[in-house]
């Protein structure tokens, strides 16, 4: 696995990358991560607190279990900023967001990568 802090524009793989046994689970959760990105950008544009944070939750639990623990690192950082008040919590967690949808960004770009196609 890359060290993804040192290499911040390279592509992530899964640290299953030799169990053959979890490319196909692992490259459907590679594929829906388009969708996933647009429904985090769609509820954080339009406020929908509630939604983002079952989205944000959803990929802390997911990521470890697919072999990214990136992806749960960073959703956990998020979360723990969302208990703040529903007026500040966009403001407060952007940049957090921006780095969240890099780090997501870059697990789908290490799909081909993996030696799963």
């Amino acid at each position: 696995m890359l060290d993804d802090d040192k290499l911040p524009n390279t592509p992530i793989v899964s640290s299953y990358i030799n169990d053959d046994g979890m490319a196909k689970i692992i490259n459907v959760f590679l594929d829906k991560i388009p969708k996933s990105i647009a429904d985090l950008e769609a509820n954080f544009t339009s406020a929908n607190k509630d939604n983002f944070c079952k989205l944000v939750h959803q990929f802390k639990g997911a990521g470890g279990g697919y072999g990214f623990a990136i992806i749960t690192k960073t959703a956990a950082g998020i979360e723990m900023k969302l208990r703040i008040s529903k007026k500040e919590w966009k403001e407060e967690i952007q940049k957090n967001m921006d780095e969240f949808i890099t780090v997501l960004q870059r697990v789908h770009a290490g799909r081909g990568l993996s030696g799963h196609t």
